[in-house]
């Protein structure tokens, strides 16, 4: 009776303990697969990091080229190149090494020569950056005026214009490409040219604006208009540069460029000259106000601002700074219907530039926002008064070794 007792007993604890033992067995097994992937990966980081020293090493000792006579070699060994072809080759790429040596001698000469105080501002110990970023743009006219006694005020806002980027710097010396995808995709007519350089000492904007978008609208005192996208087209040209008098402490590409490193807070005062050249051309059959018009606008100015980066903890660095300039030449006249009239000048009339920037920085990580902003106004409200900016968002991140 016993044993006939316990053969159910016995059938249930095995119906209970083979499948605790499977899924046991399967965790075990997905356990060590985890543990091998981990590994696998880390051999493959440990590598590549071992390439790079070698690359870095060779660079150093001028054999940056060593691995094209390796590729050489293994054509000689297949005959697809003789003895004489061989050595001919080798010859060239000696050559070539040598001059990239030296090149890259010029360039590391220049990286590393101190002209900054070391307490406040350093340089990366790597030699390349790598960094992904998007872009998000937009711009605005403001126009106000008197026609025949009665006051009209237009606001006129172009298409956001998104963009995507990667950029490549070695040795603080940087190339980058970007692409639109609501231009590849025929969706936007818009054309934006960005070039900036920026260094402790001295820097440059450069904005170019070509756009077909603006629209928004016109209240002409007795009736409010529509401007619909085709019927305005500016082409813009802004340029701003400065000079930063305390550049051995404070550093501007530390927070837009990432080819230096702030490592205390400090701010400078800040001279710069700005240019702000504009042709604006509206043509909307349905109103005689805004039928065959064009501005064209030339304005020169000179001033000081200030400039600020401050650093918190051993990650983040915050930078705000401010430009403005006041116009010292200014060549503007508005055409319509064949007719050319001058616009009038009244003080003041200013074009300025802000700039704004957040960066976190981990190991040899980093990643942030950076913002620049573009303000002119000029002419006079009795005739004709502009306004008009133009921004740039840009969210980054990038690495460097």
């Amino acid at each position: 009776m016993d044993e006939a007792a316990t053969t159910p007993m016995q059938k249930t604890f095995l119906i209970v303990l083979v499948p605790l033992l499977f899924l046991g067995s399967v965790a075990a097994d997905g356990q060590q697969r985890n543990e091998h992937r981990k590994l696998s990966l880390q051999r493959r980081l440990q590598v590549a990091d071992s390439l790079r020293q070698q690359l870095r090493k060779a660079a150093d000792e001028g054999r940056m080229l060593q691995w094209g006579d390796s590729l050489l070699r293994d054509r000689l060994s297949k005959n697809i190149i003789d003895s004489v072809k061989y050595m001919r080759l080798r010859r060239r790429l000696v050559r070539a090494d040598k001059h990239l040596h030296r090149g890259d001698s010029l360039l590391q000469h220049n990286y590393n020569k101190l002209s900054y105080d070391t307490l406040y501002i350093g340089r990366p110990d790597t030699r390349w950056t790598v960094k992904l970023r998007g872009n998000l743009s937009g711009a605005k006219i403001e126009a106000t005026g008197y026609r025949e006694q009665t006051r009209y005020h237009s606001t006129l806002r172009a298409d956001y214009r998104g963009t995507m980027s990667i950029a490549v710097a070695y040795r603080g010396i940087a190339a980058g490409i970007a692409i639109n995808p609501a231009k590849l995709a025929g969706k936007s007519k818009d054309n934006e040219f960005n070039l900036n350089s920026y260094s402790n000492r001295y820097g440059f904007d450069v904005v170019y604006l070509s756009s077909t978008t603006y629209h928004g609208q016109v209240d002409d005192g007795d009736d409010k208009l529509t401007l619909s996208k085709g019927k305005v087209r500016q082409k813009a040209l802004n340029l701003n540069l400065y000079y930063a008098f305390n550049g051995r402490r404070f550093s501007f590409p530390a927070a837009f460029s990432q080819s230096y490193i702030q490592k205390r807070s400090a701010g400078s005062l800040m001279a710069g000259l700005s240019l702000d050249a504009q042709t604006t051309e509206v043509n909307d059959e349905s109103s005689a106000l805004l039928k065959n018009s064009r501005l064209r606008l030339v304005e020169l100015g000179v001033g000081v601002g200030y400039g600020y980066n401050l650093v918190v903890g051993r990650h983040w660095l915050f930078h705000l700074s401010t430009l403005p300039t006041f116009d010292v030449f200014i060549k503007s006249h508005i055409s319509k219907d064949g007719l050319r009239m001058n616009m009038d000048y009244k003080f003041p009339s200013v074009i300025i530039t802000g700039r704004g920037a957040a960066v976190y920085s981990w190991k040899n990580k980093f990643t942030g926002l950076t913002m620049v902003l573009n303000f002119s106004a000029v002419g006079d409200e009795q005739q004709l008064q502009v306004k008009r900016d133009k921004w740039r968002l840009r969210l980054f991140y990038g690495f460097r070794f």
